[in-house]
């Protein structure tokens, strides 16, 4: 009696320790099950590197993004090829609206600079919004020989092709921009491409290249500095940001005028339905009172239009564009 005493101890023991395996085990699978379907963060992919602005507008929105919804917006950067690597990113990302792009005159607009892109801008990609617009400025190294645009100019048409310009990328808006400087200037500067501004901003401050047409969120604090001459803005009027500072236009090369804009964009097989609760939220966001200060603060004039408005603006500046590209022969293999 006492060894089958023994004996159903054991087996009840060995069933308890079964039983409790396998409710351990399901509980596992159960945690898995959950994480697996949980939903990842919404993302905006800012198709540049760090520090210029693009990023800072980007990590602006996301974070009151954020705030708005009740969870984390992620900003993930991805430069390289004008911003067409991140955009390719959005464009063949998910259909739910989790994956936001941080759009650009490149992006949006000249993208006929490429003879071929792994993604069609126009059906693959769609704005939500244009976030806002700045005006760009001609800021030259300190060790370049001139104090205003027309010293400037003189100084390009004297030297021609020995005056270097870097920019966030090819077809970028601070490569088209300058591009559109060269024709209404009648000068020849040479395009040095980068994979942002930031790095850019580190060979004009080093006298690597001479001269930038650069965001002007991005080049105030290295005007402020001192650590570059700021020869005037791209805008039709004068920026509040630098009210002493003339534009380009009155300063030497009339007609000449220009701002650089960014959107809030997803793939084109995102549903209209989705597209337009993200422009209601993102419309929401530019319109906090700490959003508006801060783009202030940075230059930018904020925009925050329909999604069919900002459609339209953004064939507009195709066309644009197009007959800069074509007037120039720009063409990127």
């Amino acid at each position: 009696m006492r060894g089958l005493s023994r004996d159903r101890c054991h087996s009840f023991k060995r069933s308890l320790s079964v039983r409790l395996i396998a409710l351990i085990l399901s509980f596992f699978c159960i945690l898995f099950a959950l994480s697996s379907t949980q939903a990842a963060p919404m993302r905006i992919v800012v198709p540049f590197a760090a520090g210029g602005t693009a990023d800072v507008l980007g990590r602006i929105v996301a974070q009151q993004l954020g705030a708005l919804i009740g969870d984390a917006v992620v900003v993930e950067n991805r430069p390289g090829s004008g911003g067409n690597i991140g955009a390719d990113v959005v464009a063949h990302g998910p259909s739910d609206g989790s994956v936001l792009l941080l759009g650009t005159i490149g992006i949006h607009a000249a993208s006929k600079i490429y003879r071929s892109l792994p993604y069609d801008p126009d059906k693959d990609l769609q704005p939500v919004t244009i976030l806002a617009e700045v005006p760009n400025v001609l800021i030259i190294n300190p060790s370049v020989p001139a104090n205003d645009v027309k010293e400037f100019i003189a100084l390009a048409k004297e030297k021609p092709g020995s005056l270097n310009f870097g920019s966030a990328g090819n077809g970028s808006s601070t490569h088209m921009i300058a591009e559109l400087f060269k024709l209404k200037a009648g000068v020849n500067l040479t395009h040095v491409p980068y994979r942002g501004s930031a790095p850019a901003l580190n060979d004009l401050l080093a006298g690597q290249i001479q001269l930038m047409l650069e965001n002007l969120p991005t080049a105030l604090p290295f005007i402020q500095a001192g650590n570059v001459r700021a020869l005037g803005v791209t805008s039709a009027a004068r920026s509040p940001s630098v009210p002493n500072l003339p534009t380009i236009a009155e300063a030497g090369v009339p007609g000449y005028e220009v701002t650089a804009w960014f959107t809030i964009a997803v793939a084109g097989s995102v549903p209209s339905a989705t597209v337009e609760k993200l422009n209601a939220d993102i419309r929401k966001v530019l319109a906090e009172a700490d959003v508006i200060e801060r783009f202030k603060t940075l230059g930018a004039v904020i925009v925050g239009n329909s999604a069919a408005q900002a459609k339209a603006y953004c064939a507009s500046e195709t066309a644009k564009w197009n007959h800069v590209i074509e007037t120039a022969h720009i063409r990127i293999d």
